[in-house]
């Protein structure tokens, strides 16, 4: 049995002389091959965590105009589902098929890879190829801190630069046109309130001219004066609450059910608080507020006409200093984009990286090599130790050749 030295420290040594040719024809052809690799260049963007865009809104009876308006939720105009922010919605739109497009168009993305003429009888072959490459060198995520990261390669760094541009400018105008279509929609809404309460004015404006023509003016003692500002008020809450659950019901505003299901108690309980002071308690023969029940007809119903008068007037000013806002609001949409790190030249190129390339490819061939060198050397020594297997293995390896022999000469 033979006794020879097997360890892998002698297997090296014993076949320096190849490893180191090895070594010197692959790394010779590496080093070669990766300084014919084109130099590509990564620009990154950063963009603030968008913000939501707070509208500055008029108030009555405590409660947000705009609310109940249709000026409400976060910048982009709707409800966002739950542990979703806007920074999210932001990334899925940067990530979006649409933007993308928009940016190949725009850039010339199709045309600087020669895919124009290659499938010019087929561009949506075209669009496919650009939009597939477009991927693999594009990539806008969501960092751990919010902020939005927007990265661009490509082998001209300027190029880079346009393209992140471009991806940022498309984003502010999508943005833009969704913050534009809410503020208008809101607009609309804010009209037709407007609308409404104008005519209720007028209805009510009618009905107390026609009282006045009939019993005359009435002066309200202080009690009822006092009554009639309670009632105006709280009608005036009242309708807010009922538009603010309306919204929600109707998917106008965002709201989830528990708001809902508060804004109609809080009406429910508005109403039933009008009712007691108009009607007084019936309720344990306990009177509760002024009872208008209890004071003559003509006075009653001057109060009510008078109460709701208040509260029409009020709307109505209110509502339409909010049209005003509203069209302001739409006539002066800036950016609502907070760009941290702007698209600039990177400075040095991103890839290939050399260093890393040549150091990964050593270590793979010593590994290869070194298992190759040992595999080689436990064989032979295999054969020596036991000849008697390796006389079988050639026996069949025989045979198969003369297998081989007897096909070619039939």
């Amino acid at each position: 049995m033979s006794r020879a030295p097997n360890n892998f420290p002698y297997v090296l040594l014993k076949n320096r002389i190849f490893i180191i040719k090895v070594f010197a024809i692959v790394m010779s052809i590496t080093i070669g091959i990766t300084y014919l690799l084109p130099k590509k260049y990564t620009v990154t963007t950063v963009i603030l965590p968008p913000e939501e865009q707070a509208s500055p809104a008029l108030s009555l009876g405590g409660l947000s105009l705009g609310e109940f308006a249709g000026f409400f939720s976060g910048g982009m105009g709707y409800s966002l589902p739950l542990m979703t922010t806007l920074a999210d919605v932001y990334s899925e739109i940067l990530n979006s098929r649409t933007l993308i497009d928009q940016t190949i168009f725009s850039t010339g993305y199709i045309d600087s890879l020669d895919f124009t003429e290659r499938y010019e009888t087929h561009p949506e072959v075209a669009m496919f190829m650009a939009r597939r490459i477009f991927r693999k060198n594009y990539s806008a995520k969501v960092t751990s801190s919010g902020f939005l990261e927007i990265t661009v390669t490509s082998k001209d760094p300027m190029y880079s630069v346009e393209i992140s541009e471009r991806v940022v400018f498309l984003l502010d105008s999508i943005n833009t046109s969704i913050t534009m279509a809410r503020y208008r929609t809101s607009r609309e809404s804010t009209e037709n309130q407007l609308a409404v309460a104008q005519a209720g004015l007028e209805t009510t404006t009618a009905a107390i001219l026609r009282f006045e023509e009939e019993y005359g003016t009435i002066l309200p003692n202080e009690e009822l004066e006092q009554a009639m500002s309670v009632l105006a008020e709280m009608k005036g809450r009242y309708i807010e609450t009922t538009l603010m659950a309306s919204a929600v019901r109707n998917g106008i505003r965002s709201g989830t059910t528990a708001q809902l299901l508060e804004l109609e108690t809080r009406a429910e309980a508005l109403r039933r608080s009008i009712e007691v002071i108009e009607y007084g308690s019936s309720s344990g023969g306990v009177s509760f507020g002024v009872g208008l029940s209890n004071l003559p007809p003509a006075m009653i119903q001057y109060a009510r006409l008078q109460t709701d008068f208040q509260m029409q007037l009020k709307m109505s000013i209110a509502l339409d200093l909010q049209v005003e806002q509203a069209l302001i609001q739409e006539a002066s949409i800036t950016s609502s984009l907070r760009i941290l790190d702007p698209p600039r030249h990177p400075g040095w190129k991103s890839g290939p990286k050399r260093l890393y390339i040549w150091i990964e490819l050593f270590l793979v061939t010593a590994v290869f090599l070194g298992i190759f060198l040992f595999s080689r050397e436990r064989w032979h020594q295999l054969r020596q130790e036991n000849p008697e297997a390796w006389n079988k293995w050639n026996n069949l390896k025989q045979e198969i050749r003369n297998d081989f022999r007897r096909k070619k000469r039939k």
